[in-house]
């Protein structure tokens, strides 16, 4: 494979990446009143076997400052907003602090998988 054609393949699965993540924001915000930053929180937590994560750990994960983060699971875990997500104790150091999934947590992941799931489905079919 030529240089050139690498650089063109790239170029082009980044493009792409950029259209679908504008996508599924703009979809997420209008369907499930989340961002996709918020969804890859719900679907991070759901992945650990006890639902929950240390917040530096998501942190990297989700792709976010420190101040950012914070602020994002602020409004999460706020009862007037969602209540999605909760603060626990980290019992093995308590300086550490988990973020756990709460059960409304996990029905809304459930929901808004299914509308990521059909936008991606659209993006990625052999018709685009």
């Amino acid at each position: 494979m030529e240089k050139d054609d690498c650089l063109l393949q790239w170029f082009a699965f980044t493009k792409k990446q950029k259209e679908v993540e504008a996508i599924l924001e703009k979809e997420l915000a209008e369907k499930q009143k989340l961002s996709l930053k918020e969804f890859y929180v719900l679907y991070f937590l759901n992945e650990q076997e006890e639902h929950k994560m240390i917040l530096q750990q998501l942190q990297q994960l989700v792709g976010l400052s420190q101040s950012a983060m914070s602020r994002m699971i602020g409004r999460m875990e706020s009862s007037a907003c969602c209540a999605y997500i909760k603060r626990c104790e980290c019992e093995k150091d308590k300086r550490s602090v988990y973020i756990c999934l709460t059960e409304k947590g996990q029905h809304k992941l459930i929901k808004t998988i299914e509308t990521v799931t059909s936008i991606l489905e659209e993006q990625f079919s052999d018709t685009k």
